[in-house]
């Protein structure tokens, strides 16, 4: 969702800063009366500059009118479009008016269908499908949900393959339509198999093929929604808000549905309502319900249809020629991603290996950045891939230890899959939204460098919350588990989470060149998402390094150790987000949330208005 909104903020800006075209209608009686004025310091005759000084008056009050009826009219037009917001009813049909029934159905089978209820339907049948019916470890679950995300992190791979070879004339249709068919053979493969110890890599392939069918489509429906909010910027916000609804409302629909599935532990039920959702993905994108123009079509046969073949091969080139840098790029991060994800399939013995691995990409990936980018990009990027990687990832370790039975984890919590997946999710992301809030309110204006300072502390301090039901304060205070984790994994961290997020985002949107917004972006965005996978990967180090083992394939009693997991968490979670604030210092400019950055010099454009002001610590009131 914040893609979303930072394309909607950054293909607005010049919308928003375009001048009002009636200054010239006005600037021409203007030169009427300075024309006349001047004519009357000229030795000339009273009376004609009395007509000229009368003809200028004349045209002034004619302007006047004209403007402000223009006024008038923009005022009702206002008027109309806040009433419109008011109503949802009105509002929707204003959307559909404006970007057409056809975007607006896909949109919706795809954000509410795939990315909302698709993968939050996958997402709660991952802890029982690994503890329950394959018998993985943490660390094994770790590692095979780095593998199974591998489709996020090349997004700009496939957005440069789906531009450079169209499909039937298509450069989107197929594509989506080919990789919902591909993740509709897995649901339904999850959905009949008994999955057992063994299973693991048929399992990790199909939740590999079911983020692909996502992913794909959620990349190129974007294009096409952010391509029409260009065309239609006074609607932009609205589409955004469309979006976020369509997945908010397909998460809840999701959540609702595993409400039922596991609270009678029928886990296997989750795939069969996955399903339909993954498969009406099919029939929508082959009934052409996305939007999209044939590329080469020609009216008539023969010549004219070798002609589109002659234009389709020039399309490809000159768009080569045009973006070969970052089209090279994308390949170079694919292979990148593609290396640390066979590694972490194969789970080598020695996990030194593992770490010289992980840590051989991130250097790789870091002299990359400075040999591709311009040194004020750069430095952005390199800050937010390196801080990312350093926010040392050990959820597999933890969401084991909340759930897992007496024998493996004596005197722990033992969540059961209803609280831990349903009901905190609904509570978590309802908070998620607050810190999105809370964002705007205190953060929206301040220094940039502030704003990082603040979510590293935050961050640090959410994870005191985890380090003291670990350690079992809690019940020292008096605190039953499940009230101390709804309010510090439930309600906190979501929120401390997404205003931790929030200022990446938006110095993302700032590093973007003109005409590449949404290149750059997607470039940005892929680099921070690789470096949450190297993040996860040295958390599977960290782990196995401390010795935390989750074997529940042992016999009585099983073969369980969280001794070492209050250091994991005291380390990697509560002292390692802190490089942020150091790191800031060097890479991030010294500039206002709202300040616009010359990519030049990574220093904020001074405006005219504001010649001597500094951008303040903390947000104004």
């Amino acid at each position: 969702m914040c893609d979303d909104l930072v394309i909607f903020f950054i293909h607005n800006i010049q919308y928003l800063a375009s001048m009002d075209p009636r200054s010239s209608v006005r600037g021409g009686a203007n030169r009427l009366a300075r024309d006349a004025r001047r004519r009357n310091t000229l030795p000339r005759d009273r009376t004609r500059h009395r007509a000229a000084e009368s003809r200028a008056r004349v045209a002034m009050s004619r302007v006047d009118e004209v403007v402000h009826d223009d006024d008038d009219d923009d005022e009702r037009a206002s008027s109309d479009e806040r009433r419109e917001r008011r109503n949802p009813v009105a509002e929707f049909r204003a959307l559909r008016r404006t970007f057409g029934d056809s975007l607006l159905k896909f949109i919706f089978s795809v954000q509410f269908g795939l990315k909302g209820a698709l993968m939050q339907l996958v997402a709660s049948a991952g802890l029982p499908y690994a503890q329950q019916y394959l018998k993985l470890s943490a660390i094994e679950m770790q590692r095979y949900g780095i593998v199974a995300m591998f489709p996020w992190t090349v997004k700009p791979l496939v957005g440069m393959v789906s531009d450079l070879f169209p499909i039937g004339g298509y450069h989107k249709r197929y594509y989506i339509a080919g990789a919902s068919a591909l993740g509709c053979v897995a649901v339904l493969y999850l959905a009949v198999s008994k999955m057992s110890p063994g299973m693991e890599a048929p399992y990790v392939l199909a939740l590999l093929a079911i983020n692909t069918q996502v992913a794909t489509s959620d990349l190129l429906t974007e294009g096409k929604y952010t391509e029409r909010m260009r065309a239609k910027p006074k609607r932009s916000s609205d589409m955004v808000s469309f979006v976020w609804i369509c997945i908010t409302l397909g998460s809840i629909f999701a959540t609702v549905c595993s409400f039922f599935s596991i609270k009678e532990k029928a886990y296997r039920s989750l795939m069969w309502v996955a399903f339909p959702l993954s498969a009406q993905a099919v029939y929508t994108s082959l009934a052409g319900w996305l939007p999209e123009e044939k590329v080469g079509e020609e009216k008539s046969s023969g010549d004219a249809e070798k002609g589109g073949e002659v234009k389709k091969r020039a399309y490809g080139r000159a768009l080569w020629d045009e973006n070969y840098k970052v089209f090279i790029m994308s390949i170079f991060m694919a292979c990148m991603c593609a290396l640390i994800a066979v590694v972490q399939f194969s789970q080598p013995e020695n996990k030194f290996v593992d770490l010289s691995i992980t840590l051989g990409v991130t250097l790789i990936l870091s002299v990359c950045i400075y040999v591709a980018l311009p040194l004020a990009i750069a430095n952005v990027t390199f800050f937010l891939f390196l801080t990312n990687v350093t926010s040392i990832s050990f959820g597999g370790a933890l969401s084991y230890w909340f759930t897992v039975d007496e024998k493996c984890n004596p005197g722990g919590p033992h969540f059961d899959y209803l609280f831990f997946s349903v009901y905190t999710s609904i509570i978590a992301r309802v908070c998620t939204g607050i810190g999105v809030y809370l964002f705007q309110v205190f953060f929206s204006n301040a220094n940039v460098r502030f704003t990082f300072w603040m979510s590293a502390m935050l961050s640090s301090i959410a994870s005191l919350g985890d380090y003291a039901m670990v350690m079992r304060w809690n019940k020292r205070w008096g605190i039953p588990d499940k009230a101390f984790y709804l309010v510090g994994d439930t309600i906190l961290e979501p929120m401390v989470g997404m205003m931790a997020a929030m200022p990446s985002v938006v110095l993302m949107s700032k590093m973007c060149p003109e005409n590449m917004e949404a290149t750059m972006f997607a470039i940005l965005a892929s680099f921070n998402n690789l470096g949450g996978s190297l993040s996860q990967a040295l958390g599977v180090f960290a782990m196995d390094f401390l010795g935390i083992k989750t074997d529940l394939l042992a016999g009585e009693g099983g073969s369980c150790d969280f001794s070492a997991l209050p250091n994991l968490i005291f380390y990697c979670g509560m002292l390692m987000p802190l490089l942020a604030i150091p790191l800031s210092l060097i890479f991030v400019p010294n500039i206002n949330m709202k300040d616009v950055v010359d990519l030049d010099t990574g220093k904020a454009m001074q405006s005219e208005s504001s010649d001597s002001e500094r951008a303040p610590l903390i947000a104004k009131k």
